[in-house]
């Protein structure tokens, strides 16, 4: 089924709740709690690396600019590992800059954002074995290294 995703300007994403059930209260509430977000919740920071930009898309003129790159492409609820009780909600996206890995989004019960990431599948970069619970995304200079709660 597709869902208007508002935070994605109301765009229609493809969406499948295979992996949590469709009686599972805490899916249905991960993903309505997502689907309560709107665009100026995306971030907003640049993380740094724009150099290589120049050649392969052009350097966006402004750090918001970079969601004309991301193109969503399923959303789903899946639970986590047998020790965490919480939902997450997993945005697959296609983008300009990772076209082998594309865009992993992941909100923990629709609202924290987890993970920014190539698609593997993990809710965080520490299931990933990629870094602590904190860390939302891992960047090669450690100074661009976002985690949980900085702006």
């Amino acid at each position: 089924m597709k869902l208007k995703v508002p935070y994605f300007d109301n765009m229609e994403i493809e969406s499948s709740d295979d992996d949590c059930g469709p009686d599972d209260r805490q899916a249905a509430a991960a993903l309505n709690a997502f689907l309560t977000l709107t665009p100026d919740d995306r971030l907003r920071e640049a993380v740094g690396g724009e150099d290589w930009m120049d050649t392969e898309m052009g350097v966006p003129d402004k750090p918001e600019d970079i969601w004309s790159f991301v193109y969503p492409s399923e959303l789903v609820v899946w639970p986590g590992d047998d020790s965490d009780a919480n939902r997450y909600v997993y945005l697959e996206a296609n983008c300009g800059w990772e076209e082998e890995h594309g865009l992993l989004l992941v909100w923990r019960n629709g609202t924290m954002l987890t993970r920014v990431s190539g698609y593997d599948g993990h809710p965080t970069n520490k299931d990933a074995g990629a870094g602590r619970q904190e860390i939302v995304y891992k960047a090669v200079d450690p100074k661009y290294t976002t985690r949980a709660g900085e702006s």
